[in-house]
């Protein structure tokens, strides 16, 4: 074993005790607050904006808006040209998106963490599965963006990983989320 399998190894290991401590309740909230909250709202107003644009209430109201600023001043068509609709749309629909993230991680939270044994025990258990999931998400990341650097930078990160036994290696040279990203295109 290499120095980056015993490094992976103590990640793992850190990772899995801080999802157990915390629980799924309060890392679940810690995951979704904050700067990741912040970008969690946004990659949804981003992955789900076109569609709910497309609702014909939800044009009419962007229509009414426009037409209201019509045959104004300069200013009001400055607005116009630069697609002031959109621009209103996307910060309501960010709203929305925040407040219901909000609410339902709060609704989550008070679930998992009531006040009996089955909830405790699948609380820890969820806990450690959802850090889990969070060190792949940071490992696969960190990966991706030292394969975005190139390089020396990534031929000398390559030669830290080479002979991993747990093929890290391997993971690195594949560049999963790259594929990832390329797949949702």
């Amino acid at each position: 074993m290499i120095i980056a399998d015993w490094v992976a190894l103590g990640l793992v290991a850190l990772f899995l005790l801080l999802g157990l401590i915390a629980g799924f309740g309060r890392g679940l909230k810690f995951f979704t607050s904050g700067i990741f909250g912040f970008i969690i709202s946004v990659l949804i107003c981003y992955f789900f904006g076109g569609l709910i644009y497309k609702f014909e209430f939800v044009q009419q109201l962007l229509d009414k808006m426009i037409a209201a600023m019509s045959d104004k001043n300069g200013f009001c068509d400055f607005l116009i040209d630069i697609r002031i609709d959109l621009v209103v749309y996307y910060i309501a629909l960010f709203t929305v998106v925040s407040i219901i993230r909000i609410i339902i991680v709060l609704i989550i939270k008070n679930i998992s963490e009531a006040d009996n044994t089955v909830m405790k025990v699948l609380n820890k258990a969820f806990g450690v599965v959802l850090f889990a999931a969070a060190l792949i998400i940071l490992t696969l990341t960190t990966f991706h963006i030292i394969a975005l650097i190139g390089g020396n930078t990534a031929d000398n990160f390559a030669n830290l990983l080479s002979g991993s036994a747990f093929r890290l290696d391997k993971l690195f040279e594949n560049d999963v989320l790259e594929n990832v990203i390329n797949n949702l295109k």
